[in-house]
Protein backbone atom coordinates (compact mmCIF):
# COMPACT_ATOMS: atom_id res chain seq x y z
CA UNK A 1 0.00 0.00 0.00
CA UNK A 2 1.27 3.34 -0.92
CA UNK A 3 0.68 6.02 1.33
CA UNK A 4 0.74 10.13 -0.05
CA UNK A 5 3.09 12.25 1.72
CA UNK A 6 0.80 14.82 3.62
CA UNK A 7 1.53 18.40 3.80
CA UNK A 8 0.14 21.01 6.14
CA UNK A 9 1.16 23.66 4.15
CA UNK A 10 0.13 23.05 0.95
CA UNK A 11 -3.19 22.22 2.47
CA UNK A 12 -3.12 25.56 4.09
CA UNK A 13 -1.95 27.03 0.67
CA UNK A 14 -4.93 25.36 -1.44
CA UNK A 15 -8.12 26.11 1.29
CA UNK A 16 -6.70 29.43 2.45
CA UNK A 17 -6.49 30.91 -1.73
CA UNK A 18 -10.24 29.62 -2.21
CA UNK A 19 -11.04 31.06 1.19
CA UNK A 20 -9.70 34.01 0.09
CA UNK A 21 -11.54 33.86 -3.25
CA UNK A 22 -15.01 33.78 -0.86
CA UNK A 23 -13.86 36.79 1.03
CA UNK A 24 -13.11 39.17 -2.18
CA UNK A 25 -17.29 38.66 -2.71
CA UNK A 26 -19.02 41.13 -0.70
CA UNK A 27 -21.71 39.43 -0.52
CA UNK A 28 -19.88 36.27 0.48
CA UNK A 29 -18.56 37.71 3.28
CA UNK A 30 -22.02 39.22 4.59
CA UNK A 31 -22.80 35.24 4.43
CA UNK A 32 -20.12 34.49 6.33
CA UNK A 33 -20.32 36.59 9.21
CA UNK A 34 -23.88 35.73 9.38
CA UNK A 35 -23.60 31.74 9.45
CA UNK A 36 -20.95 31.89 12.44
CA UNK A 37 -23.48 32.81 15.09
CA UNK A 38 -21.71 31.50 18.21
CA UNK A 39 -24.97 32.10 19.60
CA UNK A 40 -26.90 28.58 18.26
CA UNK A 41 -24.99 27.08 21.47
CA UNK A 42 -26.93 28.50 24.23
CA UNK A 43 -29.83 26.86 22.84
CA UNK A 44 -30.61 23.18 23.71
CA UNK A 45 -32.10 22.27 20.48
CA UNK A 46 -28.99 22.96 18.75
CA UNK A 47 -27.67 19.53 20.70
CA UNK A 48 -30.14 17.92 19.55
CA UNK A 49 -29.89 18.45 16.14
CA UNK A 50 -26.13 18.19 15.93
CA UNK A 51 -26.86 14.48 18.17
CA UNK A 52 -29.51 13.46 15.41
CA UNK A 53 -26.96 14.06 12.84
CA UNK A 54 -24.28 12.22 14.52
CA UNK A 55 -26.40 9.05 14.95
CA UNK A 56 -27.41 9.31 11.15
CA UNK A 57 -23.44 9.26 10.39
CA UNK A 58 -22.82 6.76 12.55
CA UNK A 59 -26.08 4.35 11.24
CA UNK A 60 -24.95 5.09 7.65
CA UNK A 61 -21.33 4.34 8.34
CA UNK A 62 -22.81 0.93 10.22
CA UNK A 63 -24.48 0.59 6.50
CA UNK A 64 -22.44 1.50 4.07
CA UNK A 65 -19.22 -0.05 5.33
CA UNK A 66 -21.42 -2.82 6.04
CA UNK A 67 -20.56 -3.18 9.99
CA UNK A 68 -22.07 -4.10 12.90
CA UNK A 69 -22.66 -2.93 16.43
CA UNK A 70 -20.37 -5.80 17.79
CA UNK A 71 -17.46 -4.62 15.57
CA UNK A 72 -17.54 -1.05 17.62
CA UNK A 73 -16.91 -3.48 20.52
CA UNK A 74 -14.14 -4.41 18.62
CA UNK A 75 -12.68 -1.04 18.14
CA UNK A 76 -12.58 -0.65 21.80
CA UNK A 77 -10.90 -3.55 22.55
CA UNK A 78 -8.51 -4.74 19.23
CA UNK A 79 -4.63 -4.65 19.19
CA UNK A 80 -3.39 -1.72 17.01
CA UNK A 81 -0.55 -3.72 14.58
CA UNK A 82 -0.52 -1.11 11.76
CA UNK A 83 -1.93 2.27 11.42
CA UNK A 84 -1.65 5.05 8.64
CA UNK A 85 0.02 7.19 10.83
CA UNK A 86 2.68 4.44 11.93
CA UNK A 87 4.56 5.81 8.61
CA UNK A 88 4.67 9.49 10.11
CA UNK A 89 7.46 11.06 12.10
CA UNK A 90 6.14 13.27 14.92
CA UNK A 91 5.99 16.30 13.04
CA UNK A 92 3.82 14.53 10.29
CA UNK A 93 1.86 12.74 12.75
CA UNK A 94 0.52 16.27 14.43
CA UNK A 95 0.97 18.17 11.33
CA UNK A 96 -2.04 15.38 9.97
CA UNK A 97 -3.83 15.55 13.64
CA UNK A 98 -4.04 19.51 13.28
CA UNK A 99 -5.17 19.13 9.20
CA UNK A 100 -7.65 16.04 10.15
CA UNK A 101 -9.04 17.60 13.42
CA UNK A 102 -9.36 21.66 13.35
CA UNK A 103 -8.34 22.88 9.49
CA UNK A 104 -10.23 20.32 7.39
CA UNK A 105 -13.78 20.46 8.92
CA UNK A 106 -13.45 24.37 9.08
CA UNK A 107 -12.46 25.25 5.83
CA UNK A 108 -14.53 21.93 4.21
CA UNK A 109 -17.59 23.41 5.87
CA UNK A 110 -16.85 26.74 4.72
CA UNK A 111 -16.44 25.70 1.25
CA UNK A 112 -19.60 23.45 0.97
CA UNK A 113 -22.17 24.80 3.33
CA UNK A 114 -21.68 28.68 2.92
CA UNK A 115 -22.44 28.42 -0.59
CA UNK A 116 -25.81 26.88 0.55
CA UNK A 117 -26.79 30.31 2.51
CA UNK A 118 -26.48 31.49 -0.73
CA UNK A 119 -29.24 29.83 -2.55
CA UNK A 120 -31.22 28.95 0.19
CA UNK A 121 -33.96 31.56 0.43
CA UNK A 122 -36.80 28.77 -0.29
CA UNK A 123 -36.90 25.41 0.06
CA UNK A 124 -36.45 24.23 -3.59
CA UNK A 125 -33.15 26.03 -3.69
CA UNK A 126 -31.78 24.54 -0.17
CA UNK A 127 -32.39 21.18 -1.83
CA UNK A 128 -30.95 21.47 -4.99
CA UNK A 129 -27.38 23.27 -3.17
CA UNK A 130 -27.70 20.91 -0.35
CA UNK A 131 -27.81 18.13 -3.08
CA UNK A 132 -24.87 19.87 -5.46
CA UNK A 133 -22.63 20.33 -2.38
CA UNK A 134 -22.89 16.81 -0.97
CA UNK A 135 -22.46 15.44 -4.27
CA UNK A 136 -18.92 17.53 -4.47
CA UNK A 137 -18.47 16.70 -0.35
CA UNK A 138 -18.60 12.90 -2.09
CA UNK A 139 -16.31 13.54 -4.24
CA UNK A 140 -13.35 14.98 -2.64
CA UNK A 141 -13.83 12.10 -0.39
CA UNK A 142 -12.78 9.78 -2.90
CA UNK A 143 -11.84 6.67 -0.49
CA UNK A 144 -15.73 6.16 0.50
CA UNK A 145 -17.55 8.97 -2.26
CA UNK A 146 -21.14 7.87 -1.10
CA UNK A 147 -20.27 7.55 2.92
CA UNK A 148 -19.06 11.52 1.67
CA UNK A 149 -22.27 12.35 0.26
CA UNK A 150 -24.24 11.60 3.79
CA UNK A 151 -21.49 13.36 5.54
CA UNK A 152 -22.48 16.25 3.37
CA UNK A 153 -26.57 16.20 3.92
CA UNK A 154 -26.03 15.41 7.41
CA UNK A 155 -23.72 18.25 7.96
CA UNK A 156 -25.80 20.68 5.55
CA UNK A 157 -29.18 19.70 7.48
CA UNK A 158 -27.27 20.44 10.39
CA UNK A 159 -26.48 24.01 9.12
CA UNK A 160 -29.82 24.87 7.52
CA UNK A 161 -31.66 23.91 10.90
CA UNK A 162 -29.49 25.47 13.44
CA UNK A 163 -28.93 28.68 11.44
CA UNK A 164 -25.18 28.90 11.95
CA UNK A 165 -22.13 26.93 10.62
CA UNK A 166 -20.53 25.98 13.98
CA UNK A 167 -22.92 22.90 14.71
CA UNK A 168 -21.71 21.46 11.36
CA UNK A 169 -17.77 22.34 11.83
CA UNK A 170 -18.34 20.82 15.65
CA UNK A 171 -19.56 17.75 14.38
CA UNK A 172 -17.17 17.71 11.60
CA UNK A 173 -14.62 18.06 14.14
CA UNK A 174 -16.31 14.94 16.22
CA UNK A 175 -16.51 12.50 13.58
CA UNK A 176 -13.17 13.00 12.29
CA UNK A 177 -11.83 12.40 15.91
CA UNK A 178 -13.94 9.06 16.17
CA UNK A 179 -12.84 8.39 12.46
CA UNK A 180 -8.82 8.57 13.42
CA UNK A 181 -9.53 5.76 16.21
CA UNK A 182 -11.94 4.13 14.10
CA UNK A 183 -10.54 3.52 11.21
CA UNK A 184 -7.04 2.87 12.70
CA UNK A 185 -5.43 5.53 11.97
CA UNK A 186 -3.82 6.37 15.05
Amino acid sequence: MQIQSFSLVWSIIIYGSIVLLIFLFPRSRIFINRAFDFSVLKKPQTYLIMFIALMTIFIANLIIFNRTLTSMFDFWTREYSYSYTSLLDNIELFQFLIYTVIIAPIMEEVLFRIPISIWMNRLTYFILALLISSILFGFIHPEYPLFGFVLGVSFGFTYKLSRSIVPAILIHVIWNIFSLFYFNYI
